[in-house]
């Protein structure tokens, strides 16, 4: 099964966080904001995005 990411734009600062703790997800654009790498994401790193998600200082991101 996989799911998908939802990055909410104009609530990203840029802190990455994400990018690190998931680099297989997500990455920066030029501005350094966060962009998702995939569309659907396989269930094995369902609990890595999850982390992300949590531990988002923006709350710009989500899982769908």
């Amino acid at each position: 099964m996989t799911f998908n990411v939802v990055i909410e734009p104009g609530r990203c600062q840029g802190h990455g966080k994400c990018v690190i703790e998931c680099p297989e997800v997500f990455d920066t654009d030029e501005q350094g904001y966060v962009v998702a790498r995939a569309g659907a994401i396989p269930d094995s790193l369902r609990a890595a995005v999850q982390r992300c998600v949590d531990d988002c200082p923006e709350g710009a991101l989500g899982v769908a």
